[in-house]
This record gives C-alpha cells, structure tokens and sequence, in this order.
C-alpha cells in the first residue's frame, strides 16, 4: 500500500551547487633529440656523460576542439649539459632546449567541448616525468661532428572547468515527515505479507 503524503514535490526542493571540477586528464610519453655542438669547434671523440636539469612548463593553451576531447599544447624548456672527450681532454656543453607538444585530452562524463565555451575552462599542466637521456651518439650533421642526446619525458594535463550538481535538499521538519513516511509504509508492506 503507497501512502499518499509519501509523494512529495521533490522538483521544489532540487538545488544545484556549482563547483570546479575535473573535466578531462591525459599523460603522454614525449621523446626528441638534442643536437649539441662543440665547445670551441673541439671534434668530440667520445660522450662521457650527460645530465639534463631545470625542466619547466613555460605555458599551455587551448588548440583543436571537438565533440568529445580537445588538444592542448604545452611548451616548457629544459637544460643539456654533455660532457665528452675531444682532443685528449674532457670537455662540457650545454644547451637549454625548448619543447612545445600537443596532448589530446578525452572528456570525462561525456562532458562536450567546443570553441565558444572553452574560456570557462582552465588548464592544469604539469612534468609527470621529468626529462632523461635514453642514449648519446656522435653523428654527422651539416658536415660538423654533432653530439645527438636521446631525450624522453612524460607530460600531465588536465582540464578544470565548472560543474553543476542537483542535490534533494529539504529542512529538518520534512526529514522527520519522511521517516515517519517510510517507516509507515514498512509497517503496511508487513501487514500485507502477513495476509498473504
């Protein structure tokens, strides 16, 4: 048996709370090579070592839309430092070496993309792994002896914008109507059992 005061207008009594939220995140794996020359047109022999440091996001920005994801290009830089044998000697170079690569970000909870509302969206981007070199070598380019460095590192994103969320809200004195309410209605779910 349904109780007819059970029935509320729970329309009346929806609220909606807006608050940012996570709309989409990716990682990706990027690799590039680094072409560093020598110091003081000193031939490399060999490559001792390599180190790279002070890696940074510089800026992201919003670049293709579509109905389910959007890319996003971040460009940062980091620092090579080699260090390598030339002439009988052990030699240093560094070069500051700048990226700009472009993540594709899936929507989450079918959340849509597109142009005209992107500028209440924000970007969050960050160096998941922060860059090292995976194998130096010494190559031929432009006719000058040329150490190529290796370089892999992982990128994080995600996109922040606002969200709606509809909540059942309703004051003390309803809360205590609807106990009253269920617990009625299992009392009568009871009694009809017991007829059976």
């Amino acid at each position: 048996m349904k109780h007819k005061n059970s029935k509320y207008d729970y329309k009346s009594n929806m609220r909606t709370i807006i608050t940012n939220a996570i709309c989409g995140k990716a990682t990706h794996t990027c690799q590039t090579t680094v072409y560093i020359n020598a110091e003081d047109n000193v031939a490399p022999d060999k490559v001792l070592g390599c180190t790279i440091t002070n890696a940074e996001i510089q800026g992201s920005k919003f670049e293709q839309f579509s109905n389910n994801n959007i890319n996003i290009r971040i460009n940062g830089e980091f620092e090579v430092h080699v260090w390598y044998e030339g002439n009988g000697d052990t030699n240093v170079s560094k070069s500051f070496s700048k990226f700009s690569e472009v993540i594709p970000v899936e929507s989450l909870e079918g959340e849509n993309y597109y142009e005209e509302n992107y500028f209440d969206k924000r970007i969050l981007a960050w160096i998941n792994k922060t860059p090292v070199s995976q194998g130096t070598m010494i190559v031929n380019k432009s006719g000058l002896p040329t150490i190529a460095i290796q370089v892999e590192y992982e990128l994080g994103v995600e996109v922040i914008g606002e969200a709606r969320v509809n909540i059942l809200s309703y004051s003390i004195d309803q809360q205590e109507k609807e106990k009253d309410i269920i617990f009625d209605s299992i009392l009568d779910d009871d009694n009809e059992d017991d007829v059976d």
